[in-house]
């Protein structure tokens, strides 16, 4: 159960904090007093819609005659400014990053703001209510609104009474035209934004404001807007070249000193901050100004004028009581309402002797369910209706079906945008295939963003009647709604490997990472662990390492080939439009699959792995190769890769060999009762040529001590030594996801000599390099558990040569190839000339070429 907290800061000052563990809210004392309360007590979320529905009736007439009154005549109140009366109270209703989802929230939005407005109404110490958005109503919408340029949205919030409004990075999608004409015009409510510039100089771009004034009975309230810088690379960057996003913190003092310096009877009573820029914890107001910088400086440093903070852009539900900078004994309140319109957030504000105001009351209340009625709330059913109306009649069409979910990735029931997703991978692959049916050349790859997902595809979603896993026009527009333009860049492989290095976003970012989405033609290997710079340790196209100075391909979106997201890296490429949206090359991937009778499946195997989850790096599995001393040309003489696991290590694991030019090798398959010193390896099992069998992947790598015994054949004209190399890796196609065991190839080595004189008895040389290839990782060189790196003895043709090098001749278990059952109940594993050969095993025991 969340409980309200209360903190002493250093300061003496208290801070009260409302924890939202599974974003199910519970709130302290209503009565908050000069933020000096020390009561530890919970109380439930405000139940704002009556059970009754007969109450409900009652409270209808009452609440017509009140949003009537507010909605209407409080902005419009020409009454002198003047001081408010000590214990005047004003109501603050506040939504945030409602992003058109009027058809799952709209009513309910109404319905929370009329009964809040209504209960609270006007008279006695009552002035009113103020009705405000922190931005991003538009834009990443539900297709009901993106279809119809989001206008059924903004009538819906016109229609609500929203007095004024921060813009948000959404507001930007368009680019700054579109919002200071068609968005302006058609919204009731004025944008504001402080911080937003025209390019190189500090005034305010035309067409917005620093601050608006809501007028509240006579109370007026300044409304300062402000953004995240993070839009300049949150947003297309064609749309706001002229345009300069600068500090919001810095900006909100600007304008509240310009407020303080108004002509007495022009200063506004209240002075309120909508900024568009959140905090991404909120376990206590500490972690939540550690979480981000934009965040800590506004609530440390805004101006002590500042009497409210209302947040936004994470989608965080939250709500604290923060320290007055320079007043420890004053608090005002910090709040964000969640996104979606999942919540209202509700602050009562009272003036004391002071001429200060401070927070009374302060909640999220839930708008889920909730129902009111009165003639607002008729108005914006109305509107949505039309607007579902018009949307499915464009939307309905289906263009294809999934064989089940294929969603974005998810963290605590909340989208987590830096984890692999099957969504985002999927949207890569269909940008990639997309280029196929443009005027373009191929691209090698594809590549998207995580936040350009704003949707999943669920089989359970049906839209209007399609069937089960039937996918719509809609849905489609859904996952990507912002109509980015498709091509390809065409960049350096050294650029493409510093993408993936600029996952790990720029020290401040609202998300600390951003997981990229990569079609299956690219495997990259990071390692969380890493200095900054350096996690980047393997990026393979088509299996082969990425060449830094050659040119690839790249299908993306307008948003990315621009630098978007703080991936600067595709800026340096050359991008080429292919005419296409990115809606509509989705389409078209759906489309494709629906004209071949074909589900669209999502990919489970993951495409990024991590080097930190490596086991051998981590000291749970030890791995090394061991021989013989010598070996007669012409003659044969066994070598062995031990391991030591501390718990099985799950497969498919992949064993690489490589050998000298000449030398060949074979692998025999031995009962698990069977030790490599046994008779056994004397009866070799039937030859398999290279050409017929290239891989065979181990099952697995049991706990404990086990080996692999790999006889090498010198030819006949050999001298001096030879060097054999073995490598383990995971197999590129398991079913990994964020639990690959080895995702780089970890390479031991061991050497024998080689001439007529070799004496193969003399036992192993001990040789066993462990390291790892150039793409990094462990060094691999941990004694396998004790186990001995010599070989006890054996003749000078390998047949008797005891490899499992432990001290008691004892027998040790057996690898997966023990188990492999094909048409030989031994498999033989030739290596020859300079090819080199993966020793694999399939769970499906196939061999492949």
């Amino acid at each position: 159960m969340s409980k309200f907290v209360t903190k002493v800061l250093a300061t003496g000052a208290a801070v009260s904090m409302l924890a939202l563990p599974g974003l199910a809210p519970a709130f302290g004392a209503p009565s908050l007093g000069h933020g000096n309360s020390t009561d530890d007590s919970a109380t439930a979320p405000s139940q704002a819609a009556p059970a009754d529905p007969d109450e409900s009736s009652n409270d209808s007439t009452e609440g017509k005659s009140a949003a009537s009154d507010n909605a209407g005549d409080e902005q419009d109140s020409g009454s002198d400014a003047q001081s408010a009366p000590e214990g005047t109270k004003v109501q603050l209703l506040n939504i945030t990053d409602f992003h058109g989802r009027i058809s799952e929230a709209g009513t309910q939005v109404a319905s929370v703001v009329e009964d809040e407005r209504a209960k609270f109404g006007t008279g006695g110490d009552n002035a009113g209510t103020a009705v405000l958005s922190t931005g991003d109503n538009i834009g990443a919408s539900t297709y009901t609104s993106s279809s119809q340029n989001d206008t059924p949205t903004l009538d819906v919030l016109d229609a609500i009474g929203v007095q004024a409004s921060a813009v948000g990075n959404h507001e930007f999608d368009k680019g700054i035209d579109d919002l200071t004409g068609r968005v302006s015009d058609e919204a009731d409510f004025p944008y504001s934004a402080a911080n937003v510039y025209d390019k190189g100089t500090q005034n305010v771009v035309d067409g917005l404001d620093e601050y608006s004034i809501v007028d509240v009975s006579g109370v007026k309230i300044a409304v300062i807007g402000v953004v995240t810088k993070d839009t300049a690379s949150l947003v297309s960057p064609d749309g706001i070249a002229d345009l300069d996003f600068g500090d919001p913190t810095d900006a909100v003092n600007r304008v509240a000193d310009d407020l303080e310096n108004l002509p007495e009877d022009e200063r506004p009573d209240m002075t309120v901050v909508e900024a568009h820029l959140g905090a991404s914890s909120t376990e206590s107001l500490e972690d939540a100004k550690a979480s981000n910088a934009e965040f800590k400086k506004l609530v440390t440093e805004a101006d002590a004028s500042v009497d409210a903070l209302f947040t936004g852009h994470t989608h965080m539900p939250y709500a604290f009581e923060a320290p007055v900078p320079g007043e420890s004994d004053r608090t005002r309140p910090v709040i964000e309402a969640g996104s979606y319109g999942e919540y209202v957030g509700q602050v009562t504000m009272r003036v004391d002797g002071n001429s200060d105001w401070q927070a009374s009351g302060i909640d999220l209340i839930e708008t889920e369910g909730k129902s009111y009625d009165s003639e607002v709330v008729g108005k914006v059913a109305g509107i949505v209706s039309d607007a579902e109306e018009k949307a499915k009649e464009l939307g309905s069409d289906v263009s294809g079906t999934i064989s089940e979910d294929i969603t974005r990735a998810s963290k605590d029931g909340k989208e987590d945008r830096g984890a692999e997703s099957t969504l985002g991978n999927l949207v890569a692959d269909a940008l990639k295939e997309g280029v196929e049916e443009t005027q373009l050349e191929e691209a090698d790859f594809g590549i998207t963003n995580p936040g350009g997902l704003r949707a999943d595809l669920l089989c359970d979603d049906i839209y209007n009647n399609e069937d089960e896993c039937e996918v719509t026009v809609a849905e489609l527009n859904s996952v990507l709604p912002f109509a980015n333009d498709h091509g390809v860049v065409t960049m350096k492989g050294e650029d493409v490997i510093g993408l993936f290095e600029e996952q790990w976003q720029p020290d401040g970012a609202s998300r600390p990472f951003l997981h990229l989405g990569i079609s299956d033609d690219l495997d990259v290997v990071y390692d969380t662990e890493a200095d900054k710079g350096e996690h980047v340790k393997s990026v393979k196209v088509d299996g082969k390492d990425i060449d830094p100075k050659k040119d690839y391909r790249v299908a993306t979106l307008s948003f990315l080939a621009a630098g978007g997201d703080n991936f600067t890296s595709f800026a340096k490429g050359d991008f080429e439009q292919s005419g296409l949206t990115d809606f509509e090359t989705w389409e078209n991937y759906f489309n494709k699959h629906q004209a071949e009778d074909k589900d669209v499946t999502p990919d489970k195997n993951e495409r990024q792995a991590d080097a930190a989850k490596d086991v051998i790096d981590s000291g749970d599995l030890s791995a090394e190769l061991t021989g013989p001393k010598a070996i007669k040309p012409g003659e044969s003489a066994d070598f062995a890769l031990r391991t030591n696991a501390k718990s099985e290590v799950a497969g498919p694991i992949d064993v690489t060999v490589d050998l000298p030019a000449g030398y060949t090798a074979e692998v025999a398959a031995q009962s698990e009762s069977r030790s490599a010193s046994s008779s056994a390896t004397k009866g070799r099992a039937p030859e398999v040529s290279a050409e017929a069998a290239k891989t065979i992947t181990l099952d697995s790598i049991p706990a404990g001590e086990s080996e692999t015994a790999v006889t090498v054949t010198a030819p006949k004209d050999a001298s001096g030594e030879v060097t054999v190399k073995a490598s383990v890796q995971a197999n590129v196609d398991g079913p990994w996801w964020d639990d690959n065991p080895l995702p780089l190839a970890h390479e031991f080595e061991a050497t024998a000599a080689v001439g007529d004189d070799a004496n193969a008895s003399a036992g192993d040389d001990g040789s066993a390099d462990g390291g790892d290839d150039a793409a990094g990782g462990s060094d691999g060189s941990s004694n396998a558990g004790g186990a001995d790196a010599s070989a006890d003895g054996g003749s000078a043709d390998g047949s008797g040569a005891d490899a499992n090098g432990s001290k008691d001749g004892g027998d040790l278990p057996r690898t997966g190839f023990e188990t492999f059952n094909i048409v030989a109940a031994a498999l033989a594993l030739i290596v020859a000339g300079t090819t080199t050969v993966t020793i694999v095993r399939r769970r499906k025991l196939s061999l492949q070429n």
